[in-house]
């Protein structure tokens, strides 16, 4: 029987020369065009019970850090061989994938008899002791909540700093952060239903002297396809972003710059568009909502120019994104 290959790269020339290679080879070639293709594949052929044999990744994906996608894969199929390839080659990126314990690296371009010396010389996995039964585990149910954005614009002579400071204590009002942008403040609120957070913004929100308009931008659960959410907390698992141990979290001095980013999107389009947002490492917090904008991104960097770099090179690329708004957060010490 042929062996199952998982081939994952944007580059559609290169999956077709590289799968006609393969099999021409006598391998049978499952490619996948982005990271989250590829999760879903494999989840899907372990569901089947049927194991790929060798998985090869390229370092620039439109998604998901090659790299970091071997770091889900060796954390979550741990005797799937793993081969990097790329076309940005390194001292770095290959002590990156040695360290990433990749069982081979290949730089652009390469020949199919390179590839399959690469192949042949990895060793045959042991094989795995069977999961003993479990008894599944019961999640208590927890209590909901509800949360809405709230885009307030001030009067041309309220006093920034004093409406600042009478939202930020305000019950149900989660964070309160001035902005340079359409709007002058992005609070978040949180409540036990929205019609509670609809009153809050009528009789106390709009209440306090200086508040102009107030627009309301209500946080929904994503709709994807089978296993996403499930896919997408496994990677959160592997990378440690579940415990907060990104480089966001952990290296605080490095960042220095915070802004809030709106996109209006495809809606049809979410599926791809929101994991390529979701597991950047700029970004803390990747909400979808309904009303004016469809995305709500708190990214943070080690200067504005470097959220301004990524938007612009990693975000607005992105098939379905129809326009993109940065409005950086301005710190007490800018009032």
């Amino acid at each position: 029987m042929d062996k199952k290959v998982l081939l994952i790269d944007d580059e559609d020339s290169l999956r077709r020369s590289v799968s006609l290679g393969l099999m021409q080879k006598g391998y049978d070639t499952e490619p996948c065009e982005n990271g989250m293709k590829a999760l879903q594949t494999l989840e899907m052929f372990k569901k089947k019970k049927m194991p790929l044999d060798y998985a090869i990744v390229d370092v620039r994906l439109p998604d998901i850090d090659g790299l970091k996608l071997l770091k889900v894969i060796k954390f979550n199929y741990p005797s799937l061989p793993v081969i990097v390839i790329t076309g940005y080659g390194s001292e770095t990126v290959a002590e990156k994938v040695k360290t990433g314990q990749a069982d081979g690296y290949l730089e652009k371009p390469f020949s199919m008899e390179d590839l399959a010396k690469v192949l042949d010389e990895i060793p045959e996995p042991e094989a795995e002791a069977a999961a003993p039964e479990t008894e599944p585990v019961v999640t208590p149910v927890q209590a909901q909540s509800t949360s809405t954005y709230a885009l307030v614009s001030l009067d041309a002579t309220a006093d920034l700093m004093k409406v600042y400071r009478k939202l930020y204590f305000q019950d149900n009002v989660l964070y309160c952060d001035a902005v340079r942008g359409e709007h002058d403040l992005v609070l978040l609120l949180q409540g036990d239903t929205q019609e509670t957070l609809d009153d809050v913004v009528e009789k106390e929100i709009k209440a306090v002297e200086g508040v102009g308009d107030v627009i309301l931008l209500p946080l929904h659960a994503p709709v994807f396809g089978e296993n996403v959410i499930d896919i997408m907390g496994s990677v959160d698992k592997a990378l440690g972003r579940d415990k907060g141990e990104s480089e966001v979290y952990t290296n605080p001095a490095r960042i220095r710059a915070s802004s809030y980013v709106m996109l209006e999107i495809e809606k049809e389009k979410l599926e791809f568009i929101y994991p390529a947002l979701y597991f950047n490492d700029q970004v803390v917090h990747c909400d979808y909502t309904r009303g004016k904008y469809d995305v709500v991104l708190l990214m943070k960097g080690t200067s504005f120019s470097h959220i301004e770099d990524t938007i612009r090179n990693k975000f607005k690329p992105l098939d379905g994104v129809l326009r993109i708004k940065e409005w950086p957060i301005i710190t007490l010490f800018d009032l």
